[in-house]
């Protein structure tokens, strides 16, 4: 005999719930009380939400969903929506989506007409940027930066003439290196800022040129995940004729860039309309 689900009759939905960045207490009460009544919490690490949700007093039933098996468990995930469960999604650490896989299952709801409700809550990113002291609108958050020296310095050079603030994730292992590779594409007296272990005992701002925080780090090793925070380029861009521009955006096609994203990043770094270049780039 089959048992019937306790929650068959019911609409299924999917809970986006941010979890603290590393205070405890940075938990909202909505976001318990969603978690304490999901039928399953899909968990980007099992082993790291478990402890948190001990803590929480929290004990309902997790299911791994990470950046390696996502696409495998989505369908599995929206089967029981479906049916009628609640689900809801938690990071590692901060908000759903952001650094994790779940977008996969967001789209998959969406297709699949399942209810997609999220929570405001803590973001690494966000809290490092309303301490950094640099403009925050408008600002460009990248995730994690590349590994690669020669993708670094590509991703670097964007960044370098953005009149965003830039802000990227950085391990501890690789920050000086990284830094270095800073201190050569963006000039040692760019403004950045470091944060780590925010909201936890040992938070820490570390402020300051380029150059004075591979000095810094350096001689103190860093520790913690890191927020970086890079000011933005001041210096108003020179005024080029279209054909000048037209000509850059050819030379960014020649390196393997569609004309349309060359169209864009060329547009934006100076500041022209997109669509005023675009003409002018298809004029015979």
């Amino acid at each position: 005999m089959q048992q019937q689900s306790s929650y068959a009759n019911e609409q299924g939905k999917l809970y986006l719930v941010p979890t603290p960045i590393g205070n405890l207490e940075d938990i909202t009460i909505r976001a318990k009380n969603i978690l304490s009544q999901a039928d399953y919490i899909a968990a980007e690490d099992t082993r790291t939400s478990g402890i948190l949700l001990e803590k929480l007093g929290i004990h309902n039933q997790m299911i791994s969903f990470h950046k390696y098996n996502s696409k495998q468990r989505a369908p599995e995930l929206i089967e029981l929506m479906q049916k009628g469960a609640t689900i809801a999604e938690i990071s590692d650490a901060g908000m759903p989506v952001i650094s994790d896989p779940g977008f996969v299952l967001v789209q998959e709801c969406i297709k699949n007409d399942i209810p997609v409700v999220p929570l405001p809550g803590p973001s690494a990113f966000a809290t490092a940027l309303i301490a950094s002291g640099f403009d925050a609108q408008p600002f460009t958050y990248y995730g994690f930066i590349p590994r690669k020296n020669s993708e670094q310095k590509e991703f670097l050079q964007e960044i370098k003439l953005s009149h965003a603030t830039s802000i990227f994730y950085e391990a501890p292992h690789r920050l000086v290196k990284t830094l270095k590779v800073m201190q050569e594409c963006l000039g040692g007296n760019r403004q950045i800022v470091a944060a780590r272990e925010l909201t936890k005992i040992h938070e820490e701002f570390v402020r300051g040129s380029v150059d004075e925080l591979v000095d810094h780090f350096t001689q103190t090793a860093p520790r913690g995940e890191f927020v970086i925070l890079v000011s933005p380029n001041e210096d108003e861009p020179e005024q080029l004729s279209w054909e000048e521009l037209v000509k850059l955006v050819d030379q960014e096609v020649v390196r393997g860039i569609s004309k349309k994203d060359a169209i864009k990043q060329v547009a934006k770094v100076n500041r022209v309309s997109k669509n005023e270049l675009y003409d002018h780039y298809h004029q015979d």
